[in-house]
């Protein structure tokens, strides 16, 4: 069933449980986003994690049994979490190098919760500071 789903792309883009674990998992990346964990955008981090998740479910699948590594997924997962967060930072952390890895991390996580203050700003505001924290974002690697 994953690779009927999965394996056409642009039938797994119209598919609703497509759609719907995408949103779930949008959801948890905005959450690690507002905590100040992320060091790239938000829809970056969830195409990063959905392709690493894909790759290795459809090479798992395609893989005889026998064959398969079972520590695929788990170094998969690994590695695409050290791709998209950063350590814990909020002031507990005082050996964190300073660099463009943590104004990235801030500038993702003031990103993330930049509609919850809807009248701070005017619309022309939103979207330049919307443009630089992007920009910043994108300085973190």
């Amino acid at each position: 069933m994953y690779t009927l789903i999965y394996s056409d792309p642009t039938s797994a883009a119209n598919a609703p449980v497509v759609r719907d674990g995408e949103a779930i998992l949008h959801g948890l990346v905005a959450r690690a986003a507002e905590a100040g964990r992320l060091r790239v955008s938000v829809p970056h981090a969830v195409r990063l994690i959905a392709a690493a998740g894909g790759g290795v479910t459809l090479s798992l699948i395609a893989t005889p049994p026998e064959e398969r590594d079972p520590r695929l997924s788990g170094a998969m997962r690994d590695a695409v979490l050290a791709a998209i967060t950063v350590a814990p930072t909020p002031d507990a952390a005082p050996d964190e190098a300073p660099g463009a890895g943590r104004v990235a991390a801030r500038a993702v996580a003031l990103r993330a919760v930049l509609a919850e203050a809807p009248d701070a700003l005017s619309p022309a505001e939103r979207h330049l500071l919307g443009e630089w924290l992007d920009r910043l974002a994108g300085a973190g690697g």
